[in-house]
Parts: C-alpha cells; sequence; structure tokens
C-alpha cells in the first residue's frame, strides 16, 4: 500500500499477499534391515549380496552415506534380483538428496532423486521428491513430464492426483490442473480438497460462478473447513460487483473492467500491461506463461471489493486490483501503478509468496520508476543521516501502518534498501536471491547464499546515506 505522491500524480498502490501452497514433499525413507545370522560356509553371490545390504544399512544409519551406496551398490551388482537391497539402494539415494536439498544443492539432490526413481520407479514418496525438486528450480518441462508420469503410475488416488494439480499450478499450466481435478471429481465427488482446490483455481481465473459452486460442495463436505469459508466470504464480497464488468483479453493477460471504460480504452490498458510484461522480464528475468487476472475499478468501488486503509491505492493478491482515479484518465496515466504491480505478480511467481514485504515493495518501486531522491529526503535527520526502522517492521504488510506517513517512509525505506543491494552486486545477485526464497530458503539464508554476507551488514553502508 502507498499513499498518493506529492505533486498530484496517480500512483498509488497497495500489496496484499496472496497464499502460496508449496508442493513441499522432500520424505526421507527408511532402510530395510536383515536378520544377522552367519552365512552358510559354501556362501555364494546371494549370500555376500545379504552382506554387503547389512553393511550398507549400518553405514547409512551412522551417516556414511557415500559408504552405504558402495556397499548396496555392490550388494546390487552381486545379486541383482534381491529386491530388499535394490530399496536400500534407492532409499539411500533418496536420503542424500532430502539432505542435498536442506543444503540448497538442489540439482546434485535431482540426480539422486533420478538415481533412486530408477531402482524403485513405483515409488512415489520418492518420484514427488523429484518432482519438488525440479519445480524449485524451475526446471518446468522436466517437471511436468514427471508430474504425469506419476499419474500413470497411480490412475486412481485422487489424494495423489491432488498433488499433482498443485503442482502443475506451480509450472503455470492452470488448464491441466482444472483437466485433472475435474477427473478426481468424477470419480470421487465427496473429495473435500479436491473440491476446495478446484474452487481457489476457479476463483483466481474469474470464474465466480464456477467457484461458488465448488466451495459450496466443499463446505457441504465439511462444513468447518476455514478456508473454505474465507474463500465464501471473498466471493460474496467482490462477485456481486465484478459481474456487471466486461472482459477483454491479450496474450498474456485477462483484464475485467467496469462499463464505464470503454473497450478501446481497456484494450489500451492491455497493450500497457504487455510492455510491462516485457520490462518485467528483462528486469527479473522471468517471462510467466500462465495469463495474469487483472480487475481495474472505479476508485470508490476497490474499497467495496477490499478492506484498505483509506489512503490505500490498490492491491495485489493474485490478482492485480487496479483502481481508476477519475473516469477522464487515461490509460497512460496507468502506467506506473500497471510496473509497480505487475512486478509483485512477477516476485510472487519467483517466490511462491515467501518474500518479505520490504524487498517486494523495493522491487516494485524500481520497476515503477520512483526518484530515489525524495525517499532520501523523507527519511533523511538533520544531519544527512537516515532514520531507518528495524527490519523486522518491514517484513510485515504495510497495509498494517497506521498513517499514510508512516506508510511513506516503510515505502522509501524499502526503496533505498533494495537500490543498495542493486549497487552491491547487480541484478544477477537479486535474481539469486529471488530464486533462493522461491526454494523457501529463509531470507537469512537467502541473503548469504546469494550475496555471502548477512544483510545487516550489507546493509551498514546504508546508515550514512546514500
Amino acid at each position: 500500500m502507498l499513499p498518493e505522491r506529492a505533486g498530484g500524480t496517480w500512483s498509488s498502490f497497495c500489496r496484499r499477499k496472496p497464499r502460496s501452497r508449496l508442493v513441499g514433499f522432500l520424505l526421507l525413507c527408511n532402510l530395510i534391515g536383515l536378520l544377522a545370522g552367519s552365512p552358510p560356509a559354501n556362501a555364494g553371490l546371494e549370500d555376500e549380496a545379504r552382506i554387503q545390504n547389512r553393511e550398507g544399512v549400518r553405514l547409512a544409519q551412522q551417516g556414511d552415506w557415500q559408504g552405504a551406496l558402495a556397499a548396496l551398490e555392490a550388494a546390487c551388482r552381486l545379486n541383482p534380483f534381491d529386491d530388499t537391497a535394490l530399496t536400500n539402494l534407492a532409499c539411500t539415494h533418496n536420503n542424500i538428496g532430502v539432505f542435498l536439498v536442506k543444503e540448497h544443492r538442489h540439482r546434485e539432490a535431482i540426480r539422486h532423486f533420478r538415481a533412486a526413481a530408477a531402482q524403485k520407479p513405483e515409488d512415489i514418496q520418492i518420484r514427488l521428491n523429484l518432482l519438488a525438486a525440479l519445480i524449485a528450480i524451475r526446471d518446468l518441462e522436466a517437471a511436468d513430464r514427471e508430474a504425469r508420469a506419476l499419474l500413470v503410475i497411480r490412475p486412481d488416488d485422487p489424494d495423489l492426483h491432488l498433488q499433482v494439480a498443485l503442482a502443475l499450478q506451480k509450472m503455470e499450466d492452470d488448464e491441466a490442473a482444472v483437466a485433472i481435478l475435474e477427473k478426481v471429481l468424477e470419480a470421487h465427488p465427496r473429495h473435500g480438497g479436491a473440491r476446495l482446490e478446484m474452487a481457489r483455481l476457479q476463483y483466481r481465473r474469474g470464474n465466480f460462478a464456477e467457484a461458488r459452486f465448488q466451495v459450496n460442495r466443499a463446505l457441504e463436505i465439511d462444513p468447518r473447513r476455514a478456508e473454505a469459508r474465507d474463500l465464501l466470504a471473498r466471493l460474496n464480497a467482490e462477485e456481486p460487483l465484478e459481474s456487471t464488468f466486461e472482459q477483454e483479453t491479450s496474450l498474456h493477460f485477462a483484464l475485467t473492467y467496469q462499463t464505464v471504460f470503454s473497450r478501446e480504452w481497456a484494450r489500451d490498458l492491455l497493450d500497457l500491461f504487455e510492455e510491462a510484461y516485457e520490462r518485467g522480464g528483462e528486469f527479473l528475468g522471468v517471462r510467466p506463461a500462465q495469463r495474469v487476472q487483472v480487475i481495474v475499478y472505479a476508485a470508490r468501488d476497490l474499497h467495496k471489493a477490499r478492506s484498505l486503509p483509506e489512503w490505500a491505492g490498490g492491491v495485489y493478491d493474485g490478482k492485480i486490483r487496479l483502481p481508476v482515479p477519475s473516469l477522464t484518465a487515461t490509460p497512460d496515466q496507468l502506467t506506473p501503478a500497471i510496473s509497480h504491480e505487475y512486478c509483485h505478480h512477477l516476485v510472487f511467481v519467483l517466490t511462491h509468496g515467501n518474500c518479505p514485504t520490504w524487498l517486494n515493495e523495493g522491487l516494485a518501486q524500481i520497476m515503477e520508476g520512483v526518484d530515489a531522491r525524495r525517499a532520501e529526503r523523507l527519511l533523511a535527520d538533520e544531519e544527512g543521516s537516515l532514520r531507518l526502522r528495524p527490519l523486522d517492521e518491514l517484513a510485515r504488510p504495510f497495509s498494517a501502518a497506521p498513517d499514510r506517513e508512516t506508510a511513506e517512509r516503510l515505502y522509501a525505506q524499502s526503496l533505498l534498501m533494495v537500490q543498495h543491494l542493486l549497487r552491491e552486486k547487480g541484478l544477477p545477485a537479486m535474481r539469486e536471491l529471488l530464486g533462493n526464497l522461491g526454494r523457501q530458503c529463509s531470507l537469512d539464508e537467502a541473503v548469504r547464499l546469494a550475496y555471502e554476507e548477512p544483510l545487516p551488514v550489507l546493509l551498514e553502508g546504508l546508515k550514512e546515506g546514500t
């Protein structure tokens, strides 16, 4: 959220963090031990394989993963038909992969998950771990193949199909996710999780009637489900207003707008969004494949759809919601707000919602083209040093700011902090930081991996002014 800027130019906006349901499988599996016993005197290859398998289990239990792999691979070579040794080898590869993911070494982890899947291709736990790791590094083509392979392994498992539908949404393939959920609900009409997910997906796509039908069915199955009640409340607030709106689409955007604006006006606005799409791709290195939902309101109507402070002028909550301050406003006058709110969408795509407010808002102001000199003047004390707030105050949504002046200072500090980070190592490090957050690193971890220094150390130079 941001108040109107001095000088009378309209460029106010607000951000509300959309919810993201992560595909976070990454489960360990247990190795199978063998009963101890002395091999017969004439022990053959099978008995030697059993000995190597026991040694592999022992080494794995001690945390010697490489030694365990060597022993279990030897067991499998000695007896390629020993299902216990094959299972333990696959499990060891899987567990190494899980630990590598925790160390943010996703590409190495993927090699181990693939080795595990080669040994046990029907093991759903291993395949889900591989899928999650592929999504984390945004290898969407490989992730799509893996997701579809899972459906073949268990064609009648509704919970697995729901997980795959969630994964496909992370991969920006809503159409495929809808198709999978339709099949689940056809076979399992009382699957509450699939009903609610279909309702969410249809709501995000602007299909209010279908979303309402699905959420009502979800509530029939479980009336106490808080997420379903929350979604129904949003539908009740938004549908009466937006059901009268017109719609227009471009290659990357779906625009819903009030009838007071002409179709030509709407198309001009979509052209500006397409320009923002290109600028955003150059800025943050991502060009989403899924159409972005944009809703344009007369200024007075935005507050009917969303509970916002009186000084707020827009919101991003998975959809871009833009208020138009005057019915005579031209699309060009909305260009700063378009850039700002579209940047929020890019940050969400990259981080899956795992982004502190100051970083999100700082990037959005940079893409918008806000003048940092005004931010410096706003925060400078009499001696020229910057009066900075603690980081934890800037991690929370700025919609909680008590007044316009406080919000202005929060935005100003966010802009200067992000500019400072960009000066340190440029866009490559910033993109790496966002990618780390998308892999669900904590902020401290994400910064250390991208900048090789803690965030407080990086920001020390900002305290004396820029």
